[in-house]
């Protein structure tokens, strides 16, 4: 176990690596300037170097001064290729330090970061706590009334919530109170500490939908897992014993059934981190998925790089936990 956990752990690094040096070399080789962007398109010479200076953006002044055959260059490590090969290294160890660097926009990311992440954080433990709940409690009911109506509801609940995108039905949730009782919530966060009546009134609702849809393709895997175990050879000499269903369902079929569940809960948490991001969009909440977002329309790409790679490193984390679990939730497998 030991020894798969280190390997795991060394794979580690080089995932998240790699996810930082496509993610930096990505965003800084794209065409354009984003001085221009932020500077607007007549600007003075001196002020355009003075933004590239005061941003880390020594690399793209390069680039404008080389617009043909510049990546080529680049990959024979020029002048420009050292500036962002060097550019790199600081980035990454500002990263490695907690402090990624400044917004082109102005503002410390790090600031921001610590602002917004709670915000996220609670959208993200409420929308995980719905998904898990609804998506194990009816795929179990589904599995266990098979071919009934209880069982033919939830699926086609489910095939509903897999196709209903979560812009949508979020939208709808603004919409259809407007439309139909004229009341439009007010759109901004109050914290849990500040006003636990006030938040569960705002978070509620918005992170009840994420999860309910997030939860459909939960359903049917957790009924389809269950329905297979359940079929098993043991399952059938644990109920020849007389052993109370209760007990089969929870000691042994349950439980054996929960392995692919945890292999999909990674991908969950990446769903629901993109699902935060539409959430706070229109709700108009201020965590990372807003932040994200005004970044990515805005060509914030120090913003973008820091949200990316961090996103991406807390993904490959709950990938090596979930691993992890394996041992713990069926005693047969063993790591060599």
């Amino acid at each position: 176990m030991r020894q798969y956990a280190a390997r795991r752990i060394l794979f580690f690094i080089p995932v998240v690596l790699i996810v930082s040096i496509i993610t930096f070399f990505g965003l800084n080789l794209i065409p354009g300037d984003p001085a221009l962007t932020f500077l607007g398109g007549t600007i003075e010479l001196h002020d355009l170097e003075a933004y590239h200076k005061a941003h880390g953006l020594e690399h793209q002044a390069c680039l404008n001064k080389h617009d043909d055959g510049a990546l080529g260059k680049i990959g024979a490590l020029d002048n420009c290729g050292r500036i962002l090969v060097e550019k790199y290294f600081t980035w990454l160890g500002g990263m490695l330090h907690g402090d990624p660097g400044d917004s082109l926009l102005g503002g410390d990311i790090k600031s921001e970061l610590k602002a917004r992440f709670p915000v996220t954080l609670q959208i993200l433990i409420f929308s995980f706590t719905f998904t898990m709940f609804f998506g194990l409690l009816f795929g179990a009911l589904s599995a266990i009334f098979q071919d009934t109506p209880l069982d033919y509801a939830v699926r086609i609940f489910s095939i509903f919530g897999l196709s209903i995108p979560s812009f949508f039905s979020l939208t709808l949730l603004l919409l259809i109170p407007a439309i139909l009782w004229s009341y439009s919530p007010p759109l901004r966060y109050v914290s849990l500490w500040e006003n636990p009546g006030e938040f569960l009134q705002k978070v509620l609702p918005p992170t009840l939908i994420l999860g309910i849809e997030g939860s459909a393709g939960l359903m049917r895997l957790v009924r389809s897992a269950l329905l297979e175990v359940l079929r098993q050879d043991y399952i059938r000499t644990a109920r020849a014993k007389g052993l109370q269903e209760r007990l089969v369902f929870l000691r042994h079929a349950f439980k054996n059934a929960m392995i692919p569940v945890l292999t999909i809960a990674g991908t969950l948490i990446a769903g629901l981190l993109g699902g935060s991001v539409i959430l706070e969009q229109i709700m108009a909440f201020q965590g990372l998925g807003q932040y994200t977002f005004r970044a990515v329309t805005q060509q914030d790409y120090n913003v973008v790089m820091t949200m990316v790679t961090y996103l991406a490193t807390v993904v490959v984390t709950m990938n090596l936990v979930v691993d992890l679990l394996y041992a713990y939730v069926d005693p047969r497998i063993r790591y060599r």
